[in-house]
């Protein structure tokens, strides 16, 4: 009897890691998911021959789809039953590989060769940088499309890096955007034919620089002020399951469906 395929991957030559996170057929991701890419990560954020780390998807035309909307439907479910607190989305494995990637104190870059979008945004959000190259056909945060909003880190992550007002139409609009269209928007910092061979060069550039003048810069430009934002985001999200709506529901009901989140208005 063979296992279940590794979701997550990692690949290190010289001083420089690639982690690809696959979950084949729809590449989704789930807290199963981001507690794989944290024990993948934390690792080489620890060890000193690794100077550089790429985060890529594991499937054509996926870097990460979005988020397990059936984990999110039975995780608000219980909410509303008494059976989870939700404070504990603020201490979710998805919040933790947030973290972990805005604590980083050296380059992780996001190469976005496809589909990402919701929570596969939220984490390419968090790394140092984003590369996508047009297979990236749809990057956004569409999660007002089905009645929820970003809760795992997006609304402060994409305030911080495109200006809380612009954020704010964004993901009122529940925008998906073209990589070109992501460019143009500042949500990615380059748009190239290949994200993965790009962010290789880019990683190979800061791995030969002071290992402490990267680290400095990293640190002293991280801000703790979104910690506290960040936990009551994830909070909020979890309270949705006390609005005494169908929500869980109609969210179960996407996840059963075969229709695109990219493709609904």
């Amino acid at each position: 009897m063979t296992g279940k395929p590794l979701r997550v991957q990692v690949e290190s030559a010289e001083d420089v890691a690639v982690v690809r996170f696959a979950n084949p057929p729809h590449g989704t991701i789930s807290n199963g998911g981001a507690a794989d890419l944290v024990a993948a990560i934390r690792p080489l954020l620890a060890a000193a021959e690794t100077r550089a780390i790429i985060l890529t998807g594991g499937q054509d035309g996926i870097f990460i789809r979005h988020a397990d909307v059936r984990q999110i439907a039975t995780s608000l479910e219980r909410v509303g039953m008494g059976s989870v607190d939700p404070q504990a989305f603020a201490t979710s494995a998805f919040a933790e590989l947030g973290a972990i990637l805005d604590a980083a104190e050296k380059p992780v870059i996001a190469a976005i060769d496809g589909l990402c979008m919701g929570g596969g945004f939220e984490i390419a959000l968090a790394c140092t940088m984003r590369i996508a190259s047009p297979a990236a056909t749809a990057i956004g945060l569409p999660e007002i499309r089905l009645d929820i909003f970003p809760g795992g880190g997006g609304t402060q992550r994409l305030s911080r890096l495109v200006g809380r007002h612009r954020a704010r139409l964004f993901m009122l609009r529940g925008d998906v955007m073209t990589a070109s269209q992501a460019l143009a928007a500042g949500l990615v910092d380059e748009v190239v034919p290949c994200a993965l061979d790009r962010a290789l060069e880019l990683a190979g550039m800061f791995a030969g620089r002071s290992t402490a003048a990267v680290s400095a810069i990293l640190r002293l430009t991280a801000t703790d002020e979104d910690r506290e934002r960040l936990a009551a985001e994830a909070c909020r999200f979890g309270e949705l399951g006390l609005t005494g709506e169908a929500l869980p529901e109609a969210l179960f009901q996407f996840a059963e469906g075969d229709v695109g989140l990219e493709t609904m208005r």
